[in-house]
């Protein structure tokens, strides 16, 4: 039979490996390991914390050693020409010297002017860089490589689950941020895939009765919901920390959250197939060797975080009062991190008590140009746009960060602060409520402040708690600050997240052994 010659010869042609191939799919990463030489530097896109996770789980894996990993991104021309002295040629040239180390760059054009990840583009929209990703990866990638297992970050990631399921390749879909997108089966045709052929693995914001045998019909109208489908076909489904999945499956934020999400995310969890594994930080946040800022350690944390706090107030022209509490806003100016909490009530907490602020964001632009007015209206106020160095000088100059979140599918910076000795005020919701706890300096326990209410007062209730710990004499916050310290270098690190999901990649490497064995025999 000629199908059977051609899965016979399919067989003898594919590559061997000696390993399990976990094939990484996601759209952003702030950094390669080490060991694929120069171009670890200049392959970086970063539009929140996924970069970041990204970039870790790689170090780590590549690290351990326990399987093939291969990573899969866009390749975003402009970002590598602006870190590095390189042409276009030399950019083409790179892409295939990577693709033998495991890192393969989609070459699109609907990538290659863009600085950041997700920003809008006349020409090129959203779904558009997505469809154009995702066509790479499951026209060529998956059929070239044949991974065991595709772990799939995001709605950019959303359709390969369900074309990997019609193939028999197993995946894991990470769920960073609540968005979708949607789209008829006749668009995401016209982007060069082809839905009918894993047309019964997606969730279509419509029912579709007889789906293949009414195609036509639903082919122009029907559209397909992105992230539900991505959480229906995977193998294996997951949040990025535990609290933030129950407050999910609970419908804590069903005026946030799609109803096609919901019910997906529920089956999965009913099924014994969702997990939240809790990001951690980059390695390399760490006070002692970090690039500008003024190093320090557990043992000088009092007087580091003195200098890099003058450093802080002369960079953004605040008054150089070393006694007054500085707060440090280190999150993006959205409507999820519910900046008007403090943009809309400084005045009220600038009366009330003796604070700094601070804030180095990008965001909506109304917000910023809020931001903007009050730096102009008050002195001890001060906005930049985004800069990581000055960021992280920030984290190493304040005594505070501010994390009011009206939700938070994990969060980063109440992880990375502490390990800066800089003590995090946050709403006790998602990842905030499962990596901080209310400090209790009688108990020596806890590393920082929550509130529950998702108000001025809430946000009012925990300055105020910060506030009272600053007035304690230095010999009892620097033990209290130097506990916490060390206890987020044990706690918040990356071969506890890791590990976690190698377990997941191992079961589903499992299932699909057994599954191999059965249609064997």
């Amino acid at each position: 039979m000629p199908g059977q010659d051609i899965d016979k010869e399919f067989k003898n042609a594919i590559r061997i490996h000696e390993k399990p191939v976990i094939l990484i799919a996601t759209p952003e990463i702030t950094e390669l390991p080490e060991g694929i030489g120069n171009a670890a530097n200049i392959i970086t896109a970063k539009g929140g914390g996924l970069g970041d996770i990204s970039a870790s789980l790689v170090r780590y894996f590549s690290d351990a050693d326990k399987y093939d990993i291969h990573v899969v991104l866009p390749k975003y021309d402009n970002r590598i020409k602006q870190l590095s002295d390189i042409t276009n040629k030399q950019i083409d040239r790179l892409t295939l010297v990577l693709r033998g180390k495991g890192i393969h760059l989609v070459n699109d054009s609907a990538f290659a002017h863009l600085s950041n990840p997700y920003e809008d583009n006349k020409i090129h929209s959203r779904v558009r860089r997505s469809l154009a990703y995702q066509r790479n990866v499951i026209n060529d990638l998956i059929d070239w490589l044949r991974p065991d297992v595709i772990h799939c970050n995001d709605w950019m990631t959303a359709l390969i689950p369900s074309a990997a399921r019609a193939k028999g390749v197993k995946t894991l879909f990470t769920l960073h941020n609540i968005f979708t997108e949607l789209q008829t089966l006749k668009a995401i045709e016209l982007s060069g895939l082809k839905p009918f052929e894993f047309g019964e693995f997606l969730y279509f914001e419509k029912f579709p009765e007889n789906l293949l045998e009414n195609w036509e019909q639903h082919f122009h109208t029907n559209r397909v919901d992105f992230t539900a489908s991505a959480i229906m076909a995977a193998d294996y489904f997951n949040t990025v920390s535990p609290t933030f999945l129950v407050e999910l499956i609970e419908g804590k934020f069903s005026h946030l959250v799609p109803e096609s999400i919901y019910l997906t995310i529920k089956n999965k969890f009913e099924n014994g197939r969702a997990a939240g594994i809790l990001n951690s930080p980059n390695v390399h946040v760490n006070p002692r060797y970090m690039n500008h800022i003024h190093n320090y350690s557990k043992k000088t944390v009092l007087t580091g975080k003195a200098i890099n706090k003058e450093n802080f107030q002369r960079k953004l022209g605040l008054p150089l009062e070393k006694d007054v509490p500085l707060f440090f806003w280190p999150n993006r100016l959205f409507y999820q991190k519910a900046p008007e909490l403090l943009l809309d009530n400084i005045e009220y907490f600038f009366n009330r008590y003796d604070m700094q602020v601070a804030i180095i964001a990008n965001g909506d632009a109304e917000l910023e140009h809020q931001a903007i007015r009050l730096a102009k209206q008050y002195e001890r106020f001060a906005y930049r746009t985004f800069d990581e160095d000055v960021s992280n000088l920030g984290k190493a100059a304040a005594d505070f960060i501010l994390m009011p979140s009206r939700y938070e599918p994990c969060g980063l910076p109440q992880m990375e602060a502490p390990k800066f000795g800089t003590l995090p005020v946050v709403h006790a919701t998602g990842g905030l409520k499962d990596t901080i706890n209310q400090l209790d300096v009688c108990k020596n326990k806890g590393n920082g402040f929550l509130f529950y209410l998702n108000d001025r007062i809430g946000l009012e209730y925990g300055i105020v708690e910060a506030l009272e710990f600053y007035k304690l004499p230095p010999e009892i916050k620097e033990v209290q600050i130097q506990r916490i310290m060390m206890e987020a270098e044990r706690d918040f690190d990356m071969e506890n997240t890791a590990r976690k999901y190698m377990e997941i990649y191992d079961l589903l490497l499992e299932e699909s052994e057994k599954e191999i064995a059965r249609r064997e025999t």
